[in-house]
């Protein structure tokens, strides 16, 4: 018999994410979604991002993705959702006291700030 696990973040916003690992599975599926008109607590989320990393053996830090982020939004009136998913594939080495870890996050721009960062492209030569 397979058990799955979803874990859903604050989804009575449009700003959440969600992760979904089934127990006899290899992968994790991490998604997040924001929508930069929605004020949340006196913030637009600007946009969002997830991350995943495991340990190895000895506690150290490995394959970790950093953060994967949604586009941003083009403004505080911005009412598109914003979304990303990922698939993370998880060790095949049980490691029950150093789980996969998933951590999840969106840039905050304080509500009539007037400001709004933008997304710049690298500089080629």
């Amino acid at each position: 018999m397979l058990f799955g696990v979803t874990t859903a973040f604050a989804n009575a916003s449009p700003n959440y994410a969600t992760n979904y690992h089934n127990d006899m599975g290899l992968y994790y599926q991490g998604y997040v979604q924001c929508q930069p008109s929605y004020i949340e607590n006196g913030n637009h989320a600007a946009r969002g991002y997830l991350r995943y990393w495991r340990y190895d053996l000895f506690g150290n830090v490995v394959n970790d993705t950093g953060r994967i982020y949604t586009a941003y939004g083009n403004g505080p009136n911005n009412a598109r959702i914003l979304s990303r998913s990922y698939t993370y594939r998880d060790s095949v080495i049980p490691n029950d006291s150093y789980k996969t870890q998933f951590r999840y996050g969106f840039d905050w721009v304080p509500h009539g700030s007037g400001i709004w960062p933008v997304n710049v492209p690298p500089v080629t030569e």
